[in-house]
C-alpha cells in the first residue's frame, strides 16, 4: 500500500466512528420517511465499510481517490422496496430529507441500453446539512443511499458475490447469463406492480358495491369480506351493537379466518352473507349477550359478529350436535373441546326458547 493508500486509511480509523453516528441518524430519518409515506419496503439497512473493505476498494481503484473525503460509499444505506413505481416515489422523499450531490449521483436505470439488461438501482450520494441540528462532526460527511425492489435487490447480490470470487472476473458466457435473468426480474418487478393494481381496482369496485348496496352477487374472498366487514352498514351496527354489551373498544381484525368456516356453511356470496346477518341477527345477539355479559372485555374483536351470526346460522337451520362439533373444530381444532362447545351451545339456545316463550 502507498503512502497516499495509507493516510486514507488513517483517516478512516480516526472519523469511522463518527461515520457510525451518522449512519444511525441516516436510519432513523429514512425509516421516519418510510412510516409517514406509508409505503411498505421490506427493508431498510445501513453499514460502515469495513476496514478489510475499504482496503481492497483502494487497492483496485486507490489512483481515483487522494482523501478520505473522495470516496461517498464509507456508508451505505439502502431501501429495498416490493415494487418499481415505489422506488421513484422514495427517491423523491430523499430528495427533500438530505443534501443530494447530484454530480456523483445516478440512476442506475437509465444508464442501459434499449437493447440491455441489467443493474437497476437508484443511487444518490448524499449529507446532512450543517444548519439540520446534527452533531456538526457528521454534518457534510458524504454517504450513499441505494434504492431498488427485492428482485433487483437479489439479482445484485447474487451477481456481486459470485463476480467477486472470481480472481480474473465471471466468464462472458456467465455475464450474458445474468444479463437474461435480469431481463425476466426486470418483467417480474412490471407484473408484480400489474398484479398489485388489479388487487387495488378489485378492492375500490367491491368497496363500492358494497357500500351501495350492490354486492349480492360478490363472491366472498379475502378481499370482499374484509370490506363487507368495514364498510356494511347493517354489519358495522351489528358489531356496535356487540360491543356495546360491555362497552367494549372494537379492535378491527382481518377476517380471512372466516372464509374457510362461510364455506363450509355454504355462504359463498356477500348477498348470502346479508341474508344470513337479516335473518339471524337477533339469535347472534342473544348468544353474544350471554356470553359476554360480565366478562368485562375492554377490547372486542371485530371478528365477534362472524363468530356468533354462524353459530347462531347453525342453530336456526337446524343442524345436529354432531354436525355443530364439526364445525367449530374449524377454528379450536380439539375434537372434545369443539364438542363440548356444540352441547353448550345447543342448551344455551334452549334457554332462550324457553325465556321467549316465557314472555
Amino acid at each position: 500500500m502507498n503512502i497516499k493508500d495509507r493516510m486514507i486509511m488513517e483517516e478512516y480509523r480516526a472519523q469511522k466512528a463518527d461515520f457510525v453516528k451518522l449512519g444511525d441518524i441516516v436510519y432513523e430519518i429514512l425509516s421516519q420517511l418510510v412510516k409517514d409515506s406509508g409505503i411498505l419496503v421490506t427493508g431498510i439497512e445501513h453499514r460502515v465499510k469495513g476496514e478489510k473493505s475499504l482496503e481492497g476498494k483502494l487497492y483496485r481503484h486507490g489512483d481515483g481517490y487522494q482523501t478520505l473525503n473522495d470516496l461517498t460509499d464509507i456508508l451505505g444505506a439502502r431501501i429495498i422496496c416490493y415494487f418499481g413505481d415505489d422506488v421513484d416515489k422514495i427517491g423523491q422523499l430523499v430528495e427533500k430529507a438530505f443534501v443530494i450531490d447530484w454530480e456523483n449521483s445516478t440512476d442506475k436505470r437509465a444508464l442501459l441500453r434499449a437493447d440491455s439488461f441489467g443493474y437497476l438501482s437508484l443511487h444518490y450520494i448524499c449529507s446532512l446539512p450543517f444548519d439540520s441540528g446534527y452533531p456538526e462532526e457528521v454534518c457534510g460527511k458524504r454517504f450513499e443511499i441505494q434504492i431498488r425492489t427485492i428482485l433487483q435487490h437479489a439479482w445484485s447480490a447474487i451477481n456481486h458475490d459470485l463476480g467477486y470470487k472470481s480472481k480474473f472476473g465471471v466468464p462472458r458466457a456467465v455475464t450474458r447469463e445474468f444479463a437474461r435473468l435480469a431481463g425476466l426480474l426486470e418483467i417480474a418487478d412490471d407484473e408484480f406492480e400489474r398484479v398489485r393494481d388489479d388487487m387495488n381496482r378489485y378492492t375500490e369496485q367491491t368497496r363500492e358495491k358494497i357500500i351501495s348496496e350492490e354486492a349480492d352477487d360478490v363472491l366472498i374472498d379475502m378481499v370482499s369480506l374484509s370490506e363487507y366487514m368495514h364498510y356494511n352498514k347493517k354489519m358495522r351496527a351489528f358489531i356496535q351493537k356487540l360491543a356495546g354489551i360491555e362497552k367494549s373498544e372494537i379492535s378491527e381484525i382481518d377476517p380471512d379466518s372466516y372464509i374457510e368456516q362461510l364455506k363450509w356453511l355454504k355462504i359463498n356470496t356477500i348477498g348470502e352473507l346479508q341474508n344470513m346477518l337479516d335473518n339471524n341477527e337477533s339469535i347472534a345477539y342473544e348468544l353474544a349477550e350471554r356470553t359476554l355479559k360480565g366478562s368485562e372485555l375492554d377490547i372486542l374483536s371485530s371478528n365477534v359478529a362472524l363468530r356468533f351470526l354462524c353459530r347462531a346460522y347453525l342453530l336456526t337451520q337446524g343442524y345436529t350436535e354432531e354436525q355443530m362439533a364439526e364445525f367449530i373444530a374449524l377454528s379450536v381444532k380439539k375434537k372434545e373441546r369443539a364438542s363440548r362447545q356444540a352441547a353448550h351451545l345447543i342448551k344455551m339456545y334452549a334457554d332462550i326458547k324457553k325465556a321467549e316463550e316465557a314472555e
